[in-house]
């Protein structure tokens, strides 16, 4: 054993998970903590979104190794239910769980570090050291460019506590962006396989909150899958031996507790004075995306990669400029027509409200989504993004299942009307002599129609919000209540309509022989009439079964 480093901050009982409290205060508090008063705290309150979903998974992974000893899925149920109506977790059950691999949770340690491996600072091969700001989500700058009001200054720029970097440690973990020297040697090696980012950042990630931390927890603890098939048995990475393997390719984890602690990078914490302030890592664990369903918390997509011969299911990724409810079809439905599938999270969601509707229907269900997208080669973080959708949970119901189609198609009108406003915008540029109504390297008046679809749906995202949330199933009528968004987005994107041709230029109200404002304008009212007309295209409705005017 060496004697340059002693254990230090241990975990189990140091506080270092971020959590908001009832009371609107943030705190720390300890891993075992979390188990015993989880009900007392309202979230999780990391720095950003996305490392409050690494640190979700970590508390996942202690609940599916601590309850893992269920025979049927019944009895996974029957266990589920009555944690959920005692609104707390057994404790000691837990703890001493825990506690058995006591010296596995020291951030440092001089041979099991906690989710680290020791050494690193004596080997040649690895990459580092690196300052702390490459670990630190808060101070990523995007494509190498400094924040215009950097969230940190001083001496906190260059260090960390031990608390901020045993939550940054998760985050990395699961985030981290490509390295080229990682692929350089995946070349050398003749791997087939990239490496690529960290497992979280290749995901469409959602996951279900409730009232309280407990509940969250609850929520996304699914204990089978939607065959009802028990998970396999597997350890998480505190009851394995360290593995030091560099790019190590694994069969995907049928195990949560595996899962939830894989270690996409194989990183050492170095500290000074009592702070954090560098690290050094190597490449970790990777198996194929294709069709790895035992994930929980990403939505789905049937589709071919470049090179491959075959559609497979692959994670679907969020993108920070599209607003949750525009997905909405992939993320509660199986839609066979776009290859999409809903996230195991949100069927379980369902599955509660089927099996337990005398506990759930009726409840307003939450999901938030974390991400990351990256930029040229996957080797920058290029934006840090979130998004939340909550509406009523009978609308996963199978006795409802009626209305998530309706919803669904009165997306897609939506997505016509916001369609015709964009071409509105464009037709009123190019009467005003704008060769492409476009800027430098858009053309065909492309840039106008984004700019004017940004703003359309911008000015939708409120009042969508604020309709699906409000739809009770159990007394709404399906017609009423459907007529009621059209009505609402006919009128706001009619109004942005009208303010486009209102402000437009002289020259574009004289126009020319082919267009002018005017016009342009006429056709608009037209195409948004109703949703007949708006959704006909070459003889076929464009927005599914939406119920016509």
């Amino acid at each position: 054993m060496s004697s340059e480093i002693s254990p230090e901050f241990n975990l189990l009982y140091e506080p270092w998970i971020a959590v908001l409290t009832n009371g609107g205060d943030k705190k720390e508090i300890s891993l075992c903590e979390v188990y015993k008063s989880a009900q007392a705290y309202r979230s999780l309150a990391g720095e950003l979104p996305a490392q409050n979903t690494a640190v979700l998974r970590l508390l996942l992974a202690v609940l599916h190794s601590a309850y893992n000893n269920f025979e049927t899925a019944e009895e996974a149920e029957d266990f589920w239910v009555t944690l959920w109506q005692d609104g707390s977790f057994r404790y000691e059950a837990i703890v001493n769980c825990l506690r058995q691999y006591e010296d596995r949770f020291w951030l440092f340690h001089p041979d099991t570090p906690f989710f680290q491996i020791p050494g690193l600072d004596k080997r040649d091969d690895v990459f580092g050291p690196f300052n702390i700001a490459k670990l630190n989500g808060e101070l990523s700058e995007s494509d190498n460019k400094a924040r215009f009001i950097p969230q940190r200054s001083g001496y906190e720029k260059t260090s960390l506590s031990y608390s901020e970097a045993a939550r940054w440690l998760l985050y990395y973990n699961g985030f981290a962006e490509t390295f080229g020297k990682l692929e350089s040697k995946c070349k050398r090696n003749k791997s087939d396989m990239s490496l690529g980012v960290g497992w979280l950042g290749k995901l469409g990630l959602i996951s279900a909150y409730g009232d309280n931390l407990f509940q969250t927890l609850m929520l996304n603890f699914v204990p089978f899958n939607s065959d009802r098939e028990l998970w396999k048995y597997g350890q998480p990475i505190w009851e394995k031996p360290v593995n030091i393997k560099e790019r190590n390719i694994i069969r995907l984890p049928g195990s949560q507790a595996e899962l939830l602690t894989l270690q996409s990078r194989r990183v050492q914490l170095e500290k000074e004075n009592g702070r954090v302030t560098s690290f050094r890592f190597v490449s970790g664990d990777v198996f194929a995306q294709e069709e790895s369903f035992s994930e929980q918390m990403t939505t789905w997509r049937y589709s071919k990669q470049p090179g491959d011969k075959t559609e497979r299911y692959r994670p679907k990724k969020f993108w920070p400029s599209v607003q949750l409810w525009r997905d909405f079809a992939s993320l509660v439905a199986q839609d066979e027509k776009n290859g999409s599938m809903p996230p195991g999270v949100v069927w379980w969601s369902k599955h509660l409200v089927d099996w337990k509707s005398e506990i759930f229907n009726g409840a307003l269900f939450k999901f938030q989504t974390s991400g990351i997208s990256y930029g040229t080669m996957q080797a920058v973080i290029t934006d840090v993004f979130d998004d939340s959708l909550s509406f009523n949970s009978g609308l996963l119901s199978e006795l409802k299942k009626g209305w998530l189609d309706r919803i669904i198609a009165e997306i897609h009108t939506t997505d016509n009307l916001v369609y015709e406003v964009s071409l509105l915008a464009q037709s009123i540029e190019k009467a005003a002599g704008t060769k492409d109504g476009g800027s430098a390297g858009k053309t065909d008046g492309q840039a106008v129609r984004d700019e004017a679809r940004t703003q359309a749906y911008y000015s939708l995202d409120v009042p969508f919000r604020l309709w699906l949330e409000k739809i009770d199933p159990q007394t709404d009528d399906m017609d009423e209540k459907c007529d009621e968004w059209w009505n609402t987005s006919q009128s706001i994107i009619r109004s942005y309509g009208w303010q486009l041709a209102n402000n437009c230029s002289p020259k574009a109200l004289i126009g020319n022989s082919e267009n002018s404002a005017p016009k342009a304008y006429n056709w608009f009212l037209y195409k948004t009439k109703n949703r007949e007309i708006l959704n006909r295209k070459g003889g076929k409705s464009r927005g599914g079964t939406a119920k016509s005017d």
